[in-house]
């Protein structure tokens, strides 16, 4: 009995220790080439950080990168104390495959792709040095103090969703706020109030009164949106444009050269994100030929990958968020003349960068944050032809 409490004793000082782990710190630079660094960008100034070790093919990361993305957005989509970081652990991953993923996926959090030495920084956090790796997704949860929660996954996608929600939560109370200096001694308030003259005439009440339709009320917050609409960099004109704002559709249209401008009355209490949507439509074999097939095929296979994200989104023939032989397929049958339009994907989509660098298109909701925060340029909208990679 007394060597049975002595090896649970044991246990748990070991237990204990593999709970005070520290973060293993490293610099890696993402997709959109920004160097970043664990501790100095994030740890060192209060944040929480979400890893996440994936690859682009993996299955399970697939399935569950929906809800990690879902929980970016509940988290303030790394505008307040929680950031997400995503980390591939597979060297045939690089930037454009990456890139490809986020956009699918609408996960605009920090990625690194072996392009930025993510497998390195993979490795770091898939040795077992804080508990059994399992493979991927791996989900580390770490607090400002670098103390690690590593691998919180359920039995279920479900669960492991659950699971980081909770340990979020819980590093998120664990964030110590400075306690106030009660040190500093407050001069006395002067509560005594001098006395009133009634003896004082009062002056005479104007009863005049102003009419309410002369009176102005300022508008407390206007939203302005603006930006460019483009094609191959020449703006494109007089071209029907909805913004729909709490449920309430703004109509408007760019001027001959491609430029759009609105001022929104917001209430203070949006509850919806903000859906744009532009009336340009193109014939779908415009730019379309043989030699996008080709530049299609040798992605594909790997001879030259796509360098940029216009590419992996016009090769993507049939909406699925993936480049393979299906979207050879379908554009083939297209310049064939089997297909007049094709059955999933629109003629052309729409595209911009937003503040933090980070792509989006218009198939997804836009924060509210991004329309709030536009740059100088504001939006700038690129048109990108379905089929045309070359």
């Amino acid at each position: 009995m007394k060597l049975l409490c002595t090896f649970f004793f044991i246990a748990a000082i070991f237990t204990n220790l593999g709970a005070q782990k520290k973060a293993r710190d490293f610099k890696v630079t993402t997709t959109d080439l920004r160097s970043i660094e664990l501790y100095k960008d994030y740890l060192n100034k209060g944040k929480v950080v979400l890893l996440k070790i994936f690859f682009v093919d993996c299955p399970p990361c697939n399935e569950i990168a929906p809800h990690i993305s879902q929980l970016y957005k509940k988290y303030g989509s790394g505008n307040q104390s929680v950031e997400f970081i995503e980390l591939s652990n597979q060297a045939w991953d690089n930037n454009s495959a990456v890139t490809g993923y986020k956009i699918k996926y609408d996960l605009p959090c920090p990625s690194v792709s072996n392009d930025g030495g993510s497998v390195q920084a993979a490795a770091l956090y898939s040795d077992n040095f804080y508990g059994p790796y399992y493979g991927t997704p791996t989900f580390a949860v770490i607090k400002p103090d670098g103390t690690v929660n590593f691998d919180p996954r359920g039995s279920t996608r479900n669960e492991t969703v659950t699971r980081l929600d909770t340990a979020l939560a819980q590093a998120l109370r664990t964030i110590i706020i400075p306690p106030v200096d009660t040190s500093v001694v407050k001069p006395p308030v002067d509560t005594m109030k001098p006395p009133v003259d009634t003896m004082k005439p009062k002056p005479p009440v104007d009863s005049i009164k102003v009419p309410v339709d002369s009176i102005k009320i300022p508008i407390i917050d206007t939203v302005k949106f603006f930006g460019r609409l483009v094609s191959n960099g020449a703006g494109l004109g007089l071209v029907p444009l909805t913004l729909t704002w709490n449920s309430k559709p703004y109509k408007f249209t760019t001027d001959i050269g491609g430029n759009f401008k609105i001022f929104i009355v917001d209430s203070g209490k949006t509850t919806n994100e903000i859906r744009l949507t532009i009336d340009y439509h193109l014939d779908f074999l415009t730019g379309i030929s043989a030699i996008d097939l080709v530049l299609i095929q040798k992605h594909i296979l790997g001879i030259v990958p796509f360098s940029h994200y216009r590419q992996l989104l016009a090769a993507d023939a049939d909406l699925s968020g993936d480049i393979n032989a299906i979207d050879l397929v379908e554009l083939k049958k297209l310049i064939l003349g089997l297909y007049d339009k094709l059955p999933k994907a629109p003629s052309v989509h729409f595209a911009w960068e937003n503040q933090n660098h980070f792509i989006r298109t218009l198939v997804n909701l836009i924060p509210h944050n991004e329309i709030r925060n536009l740059g100088p340029a504001g939006m700038v909208i690129e048109v990108v032809k379905v089929g045309n990679v070359n």
